[in-house]
């Protein structure tokens, strides 16, 4: 098994890495920010694939070799009205794809009680 965590960064997808590292599953992240990806995630079996989920080109290459997919994304608190639809919606929808398109067989999304 070989995890890819979408969020990987934020509380929870940092959590969901820790764990499933702590499990001895392997993780590759999908990361925005690559400095700060590694100030904050384990150094050990984490691989780090910079990407955006808004950026459909970065999201096939980051999902291949990966047996399951954790969406822990989620727009960030702003004044933009269309954030929550960017990331929200067509940063999931755009994940989706990428699986289907490498034939992932799973996907897990996690989600805030407000959605």
């Amino acid at each position: 098994m070989k995890a890819l965590v979408a969020g990987a960064t934020g509380a929870t997808g940092s959590r969901i890495v820790a764990q499933l590292v702590q499990r001895g599953v392997p993780v590759r992240a999908l990361v925005r920010d690559l400095a700060a990806a590694q100030a904050r995630l384990p150094v050990e079996g984490v691989e780090l694939v910079v990407g955006d989920v808004l950026d459909k080109a970065s999201l096939e290459a980051a999902i291949a070799g990966c047996t399951v997919l954790l969406s822990a994304t989620g727009a960030r608190p702003s004044l933009d009205p269309t954030g929550p639809y960017q990331v929200d919606y067509l940063g999931t929808k755009n994940l989706v794809d990428g699986a289907r398109a490498v034939g992932l067989d799973h996907f897990v999304m996690v989600s805030s009680l407000c959605v």
